[in-house]
């Protein structure tokens, strides 16, 4: 793996670029105070702007970190922060990069999700040279798993009570792709 660090990225709609301390208002009220956003995840809705930019200092001086990626997903058309997309795991040894992600409600269904994570797998791949992606989510939040399968991602199976969220402890679907079969498309 080439290491380059949260590159700025750009779709069609989307900016994919490293978070700053400036997010902390739209970050808390475009999702990081969200319960429902919150209820799959690991992390609890923050309850203040404070909370929010502690995270984000917290954050912003990872990015010194060739290895750390983590990105703001920056819808066009507003301007600002409505999402964001981190590798929370990797392995150097198996070329691995584990991708997680969150979203503000107001876009979900729109199809903004699957374009991040379209240019994330073509990032990862053809810039970073890993071998393997995957992601993983709670069976009940099954606008996740659309998401990964909509980027080509295969199904790889189910683990029984295997991950813990806002639920409690819970059952998760594992999600994947390999370089060979991103390139073989």
């Amino acid at each position: 793996m080439r290491h380059l660090g949260t590159k700025k990225l750009e779709t069609e709609r989307l900016i994919l670029r490293p978070f700053t301390l400036d997010d902390a208002e739209p970050m808390f009220r475009n999702w990081a105070s969200d319960d429902d956003v919150a209820k799959y995840l690991t992390w609890k809705p923050h309850g203040s702007v404070d909370e929010t930019r502690k995270r984000l200092e917290q954050w912003v001086q990872r990015y010194a970190q060739e290895d750390y990626y983590h990105w703001a997903i920056v819808l066009k058309e507003i301007n600002e922060p409505i999402g964001g997309v981190a590798v929370g795991q990797q392995s150097s040894d198996t070329q691995m990069v584990h991708i997680g992600y969150s979203i503000g409600k107001p876009w979900w269904n729109k199809g903004i999700m699957t374009e991040a994570l379209h240019a994330l797998i073509a990032f990862f791949f053809r810039e970073v040279g890993v071998n393997r992606i995957e992601s993983r989510y709670d069976p009940r939040n099954v606008g996740s798993g659309r998401v990964m399968a909509k980027c080509g991602m295969k199904y790889e199976g189910l683990m029984w009570q295997a991950d813990k969220n806002n639920q409690g402890i819970c059952d998760c679907i594992l999600y994947g792709i390999l370089a060979e079969d991103y390139f073989g498309r």
